[in-house]
């Protein structure tokens, strides 16, 4: 059965290292030629879709009917921002988090479903602004609580120092853990998700809405959350630079990220099959 899906990670998999993180002109047109002959191309990432789009500009994938898996799988949505599936937190996990936070005196954000980053801090943390301005998305704070709890989120983030996460990040795993996906992310960011929040859920959601089959799927990543999706894929190829569990994971280990590996593998799985 032929692939008519690719689910790649953006950040070290379709992107060069740092500082430049770009997409090669390889990888652009592989993309192209892929999409070409009617081949889904998602971009997966812990971003929101606000974070993502400069991408599928430079990937030139637009439309309702080209699809983006966000926040970690917490939302699938296609490339003009309507939402498909979702695995989101309910308010009152958030209400919850929102009070431990206000409690042991953190600075916080919740990620929307339209990729504003939320808070209810009256001053802003660093580490928030930070976050924002890397996922270039909007940051709204909140003196109304009503208003703030009406709205849906993807995430929840503690942003802080790093020394004050390592000192609560074991009663917030004790608190939440058995119930929700909590994860360190970066020294500075803890966040809570919906307990089936990865990027294999999303990305069999998506499949079931396209009437797609396991075997027509091909999944591309590098890092550890990336394997939900090679698990849900009938493919999955790693990067170069893939940590070991996602190379042993694999069907095809392809070039690292600054030698164009998405492009080697759509050749090698897709386009000149």
């Amino acid at each position: 059965m032929s692939i008519n899906l690719v689910a790649i990670d953006i950040d070290n998999t379709l992107l060069t290292s740092a500082p430049e993180r770009k997409l090669t002109p390889a990888n652009i047109t592989a993309i192209q030629h892929a999409l070409d002959l009617g081949v889904k191309i998602v971009l997966c990432s812990a971003r929101p879709l606000a974070g993502v789009k400069r991408y599928l500009d430079q990937a030139q994938i637009s439309g309702d009917d080209q699809y983006v898996i966000v926040d970690n799988g917490a939302l699938v949505q296609t490339a003009t921002g309507q939402t498909i599936a979702t695995h989101l937190l309910d308010s009152q996990t958030v209400q919850e988090l929102v009070r431990f936070s206000q409690t042991h005196q953190l600075h916080y954000n919740v990620i929307a479903e339209d990729s504003t980053m939320c808070t209810t801090n009256a001053r802003l943390g660093a580490y928030t602004v930070q976050l924002a301005a890397k996922y270039q998305a909007p940051l709204q704070v909140f003196a109304n609580q009503e208003d703030f709890a009406s709205l849906r989120f993807a995430k929840f983030g503690l942003t802080d120092d790093p020394e004050l996460l390592d000192r609560f990040e074991p009663e917030l795993k004790q608190r939440f853990g058995s119930t929700h996906y909590v994860v360190r992310s970066r020294p500075f960011l803890l966040e809570v998700m919906h307990k089936d929040a990865n990027k294999g859920t999303a990305l069999e959601s998506l499949a079931e809405k396209l009437a797609l089959q396991k075997d027509e799927l091909l999944a591309i990543g590098d890092e550890q959350n990336d394997l939900p999706m090679f698990a849900a894929a009938g493919t999955g190829a790693a990067m170069g630079n893939a940590v070991p569990a996602v190379k042993e994971a694999a069907d095809y280990v392809t070039a690292d990220n600054d030698h164009s590996g998405v492009a080697q593998a759509l050749h090698k799985l897709i386009l000149d099959a």
